[in-house]
């Protein structure tokens, strides 16, 4: 084979290798959001949850809520369902056994919290996941009314 058709050979691999990622034209920019309840609102004792991200290599969310008297609680966030490209539905599936194909993932969460021991309080509630060797992190501020809101 001569040197030029090798260069041409291991072009053509090299685009085979990227075009998935950019093919569409568009690239996926990592985030997580908090999409209920919303910054400033009031919520009760009991509130849902409901989290959203995308990225490559989603695991391990997590829940922060800070109360404005010192007290902090931090759990694993469950009721998380991922899709990854060609694979849907894995709630509760430990994603490093299945070949992920390249491409962004998402993940949907929404679970019940509870926010009790934090009544009368106004509270900085975050959520974070880890996405590839970073750290995506949304945080909204809430008020606990003592009732249901």
């Amino acid at each position: 084979m001569d040197k030029t058709k090798f260069v041409a050979l291991v072009i053509a691999v090299l685009l085979l290798l990227v075009l998935p990622y950019g093919a569409s034209g568009e690239v996926t920019t990592p985030y997580i959001e908090i999409e209920y309840p919303r910054d400033g609102q009031t919520v009760g004792e009991r509130t849902e949850l409901v989290v959203v991200a995308e990225g490559y290599d989603l695991r391990n969310p997590f829940v922060s809520i800070e109360g404005e008297h010192g007290i902090a609680v931090g759990f694993p966030l469950e009721g998380c369902i991922y899709s990854a490209p060609g694979v849907t539905d894995l709630e509760g599936t430990d994603l490093t056994t299945i070949p992920q194909p390249p491409g962004p993932m998402k993940m949907y969460c929404k679970t019940e919290i509870n926010l009790g021991s934090f009544q009368g309080e106004r509270i900085r509630l975050s959520v974070s996941v880890l996405e590839n060797n970073e750290i995506l992190m949304d945080s909204v501020g809430l008020f606990v009314s003592g009732q249901c809101v």
